[in-house]
């Protein structure tokens, strides 16, 4: 029987992950991101979530008693402990569903598994996959990129700061994306 390859996708922000899965997911891979992961740890009545209102206040709700992901991510991009605290409140159970996941769909013999996370090695995510793919574009790229989907410029550079940097990602991957001039070759992307 063929092993499960298990693919951590991760970059900064604007960088073109959500291009890489889709792409991913035309080729049959299933992919599992950080994000949804996170809306489900914080969801209305989670310990998550009232953890999260214990440490930051109410303040961190909206008016129907959800999490306001835009004012509590506005918020913690501008100040490191919150975004630390935040962190450390959220990435061990997201990373226990995670794991679970995979560990479900390597039982059901899937080929390949897309994990997807800007905090991939701040999550230690890096450690239960077999390839970390990085996608990288400039600066000036992602923040085009975001002011297109609605973003704040200012907004966008202070999360853009306070990710790793694009080094530090290409780095630790097994391959790199470069998503620049928005025409991807299927083949860069092609899992093996």
């Amino acid at each position: 029987m063929k092993l499960t390859k298990v693919i951590g996708v991760t970059g900064g922000v604007g960088a073109g992950k959500t291009t890489i899965l889709r792409v991913l997911r035309k080729q049959g891979i299933e992919v599992i991101t950080a994000d949804e992961v996170g809306r489900q740890v914080t969801k209305k009545g989670s310990p998550v979530l009232r953890a999260l209102t214990s440490t930051f206040g109410k303040t961190v709700l909206n008016p129907e008693g959800e999490l306001d992901r835009k004012k509590v991510g506005y918020w913690v991009f501008q100040n490191p402990q919150a975004l630390q605290r935040l962190n450390h409140l959220t990435h061990p159970q997201m990373r226990r569903i995670i794991n679970a996941v995979v560990r479900e769909r390597k039982k059901r013999g899937v080929k390949a598994i897309g994990v997807e996370a800007a905090v991939l090695f701040e999550m230690g995510l890096h450690r239960f996959v077999d390839e970390v793919w990085v996608v990288t574009a400039s600066s000036r790229e992602r923040l085009k990129r975001m002011e297109r989907a609605g973003w704040k410029r200012e907004i966008v550079w202070r999360r853009m700061i306070r990710q790793l940097p694009d080094e530090m990602f290409r780095r630790r991957a097994h391959r790199v994306i470069v998503t620049d001039d928005g025409k991807l070759s299927t083949a860069a992307i092609k899992v093996n």
